[in-house]
């Protein structure tokens, strides 16, 4: 064997001693490493106190909630705040005169204008009007069925259609038709007597039938008692009514205790 061979030789085995001493290292480390880390248990790891106490307060809110606003569990029941046995309030009533106020500015005022005025020599007054403040029955038959042909109103002569509200027209509710009336009648300086849903439904029992307009010659004729005023006075009458019957009462027990 040469001398380079030896040489080559030697080089080998302390290559592989370096590589022996490199891998013993290696693990030394790793035993080193796997000393350190803690050992791998079976089962879970704990949950942190602060997210058990979260986790319960949450708990806690959504149970106070679904009892508060669960309607007491009725299928029935479609309000959160919902209680069984307590009646709801009634919902705010409208009175005649606003809900009529509504019904004209979409109806009537294109017309008639809004300060009620008209538009003269195509569409009549309703301020101070006769027609309008006069006999209710009058003004029902108008609105009900419509008019047609030429009417005098104030000294001046306006020659129209005024279309129907009632079922052969517009088809409104008696409300709103009592309501349109009972306004009219009271805007604008006018001072009659409101026509209520009941004088309505009494108006409409004798009227829906007719297919034709009135003609302002007809509108007068066979006028029963004028329901509007009639009401309007029984209600003047019965505060006195009252203060009499009082008086009467006082009077029976003054002579009762003598």
């Amino acid at each position: 064997m040469s001398d380079k061979d030896t040489e080559q030789a030697a080089g080998s085995r302390e290559s592989l001693e370096q590589a022996a001493m490199q891998d013993e290292q290696v693990q030394d480390v790793h035993a080193q490493l796997l000393r350190e880390k803690e050992e791998p248990t079976e089962g879970f790891s704990p949950i942190p106190i602060l997210l058990l106490f979260v986790f319960g307060a949450l708990s806690f809110w959504a149970g106070v909630y679904f009892v508060k606003y669960s309607g007491e569990y009725r299928w029935d029941a479609y309000n959160p705040n919902f209680k069984a046995g307590v009646k709801k309030a009634p919902p705010p009533q409208i009175s005649l005169f606003d809900r009529g106020a509504k019904v004209y500015r979409a109806q009537c005022a294109q017309c008639h204008q809004a300060n009620g005025n008209g538009i003269a020599g195509v569409y009549p007054p309703l301020v101070a009007s006769d027609w309008v403040t006069g006999h209710s029955e009058t003004l029902a038959r108008i609105l009900i069925n419509g008019l047609n042909g030429p009417i005098v109103v104030k000294g001046s002569t306006y020659n129209g259609n005024m279309p129907a509200f009632g079922p052969g027209g517009l088809n409104l509710r008696p409300v709103e038709i009592a309501g349109v009336l009972t306004y009219i009648r009271q805007e604008w300086g006018n001072d009659a007597p409101e026509i209520d849903t009941a004088m309505m439904d009494t108006h409409l029992a004798a009227y829906s039938a007719r297919s034709t307009p009135w003609q302002a010659d007809e509108l007068r004729r066979d006028l029963g008692e004028d329901l509007a005023l009639k009401a309007s006075t029984e209600s003047k009458a019965a505060p006195a009514d009252t203060e009499t019957a009082v008086e009467e009462e006082a009077q029976a027990i003054g002579s009762a205790s003598m």
